[in-house]
């Protein structure tokens, strides 16, 4: 499920999680705008919040594809249309209205996650300096992020599920890997690889969508393969026997 919430609301819930990045049939994309291929080329993680230190843990993530925006913003995600029109852009409804996860966290995280939705709604300007990203509000805050690598649009996706427990493994030195498959039937295979973006947690079994890319002259002692989380498509917690 995914909710229409205002900005700094707080947020209740977690069925919503999974779904987070589902299209709505109530919301269609807006037409991609001239100026807009900048802003969509990559994955923005926020460096720098003014008057704020930034919250601790993963990067919190902006994204903007085809007319629609979607945030990581902390304990939930949240999301929707944007306009651009030269220099000025407006997230949402232009009045801090989108769609949001709802999910309960512990505060002074729910704190910073409703300061951090409620400047997002009040952004009225941007700007692109070479890889970083200055989204300003009429009353001058701002928000300035670092461009990450995001796949090509072409590039396979492919579902595998995640084991809740790690094994230990052998690669150049000793390491630990994750355990992957991709049919439940399957047994479980050791993953030497990371997987960029995809933090799972001790105890929980994920199903995902992966997006695979070649690495073209990748390191003698690293993959030839890139493997970058694409959506979390469910996850379940796994009991210890």
């Amino acid at each position: 499920m995914i909710f229409s919430h205002r900005a700094g609301l707080a947020a209740i819930g977690l069925l919503a999680l999974v779904s987070a990045s589902a299209p709505t049939a109530a919301a269609a994309p807006a037409p991609q705008r001239a100026g807009t291929t900048g802003l969509a080329a990559h994955h923005w993680e926020l460096e720098a919040w003014s008057g704020r230190k930034l919250p601790e843990g993963k990067p919190l993530r902006l994204d903007f594809d085809a007319g629609r925006f979607s945030a990581d913003t902390g304990c939930n995600r949240a999301g929707g249309a944007y306009r651009v029109k030269g220099r000025t852009i407006r997230l949402g409804d232009g009045k801090g209205g989108f769609a949001s996860t709802l999910m309960a966290c512990p505060e002074p995280g729910m704190a910073t996650e409703r300061a951090y939705v409620a400047i997002l709604g009040a952004v009225r300007s941007y700007r692109i300096d070479g890889d970083r990203l200055v989204l300003r509000t009429a009353r001058g805050a701002t928000l300035t992020y670092r461009a990450a690598h995001k796949p090509a649009a072409n590039a396979p996706r492919k579902f595998l599920y995640v084991a809740a427990e790690t094994k230990p493994c052998m690669g150049v030195a000793p390491m630990t890997c994750l355990q992957v498959r991709t049919r439940e039937s399957d047994p479980w295979q050791l993953h030497y690889g990371g997987i960029v973006g995809f933090e799972p947690q001790p105890g929980i079994e994920y199903r995902i969508r992966i997006i695979e890319e070649k690495i073209a002259n990748p390191p003698a002692d690293a993959s030839s393969i890139r493997w970058t989380l694409d959506q979390v498509i469910e996850q379940r917690v796994v009991k210890r026997r």
